[in-house]
């Protein structure tokens, strides 16, 4: 069975991702855009990586997405460079839930916030 996620891109365009890896033990979660455009290859493939690694009861999630760019060359895409963007967190075994869920809330609603949104898009807060 294949599991999709979709996504809006920067345009409000739903992007599909394809979870090829399950996470499972220590091994993160590989999800990569669903792109069938002629000359498309898995380097010019938008990825994105979730891990949440439980060592001792202390969780560490992680997402990392990136974003290759490059330009179709005699037929097949030619990346060039790629943009990434990486978030972590951190939850103590002792931690209480409401702390965790405090802090999940804030990084979701910061992360929805235009001017952290700025930040991420021209590295400036607006």
């Amino acid at each position: 069975m294949t599991t999709n996620i979709v996504l809006k891109n920067a345009a409000g365009t739903d992007v599909t991702f394809q979870v090829v890896r399950q996470p499972s033990g220590s091994q993160s979660a590989i999800l990569y855009e669903v792109n069938n455009t002629v000359g498309m290859n898995r380097t010019g493939l938008a990825k994105i990586e979730l891990s949440a690694r439980v060592v001792n009861g202390k969780s560490a999630p992680v997402s990392s997405v990136t974003v290759p760019y490059g330009a179709i060359v005699n037929g097949n895409y030619a990346k060039t460079g790629q943009v990434s963007d990486t978030r972590s967190a951190t939850h103590p075994a002792d931690a209480p839930t409401l702390a965790k869920l405090d802090c999940a809330a804030f990084a979701k609603n910061a992360a929805a916030n235009a001017q952290v949104i700025a930040l991420f898009e021209t590295g400036l807060i607006s």
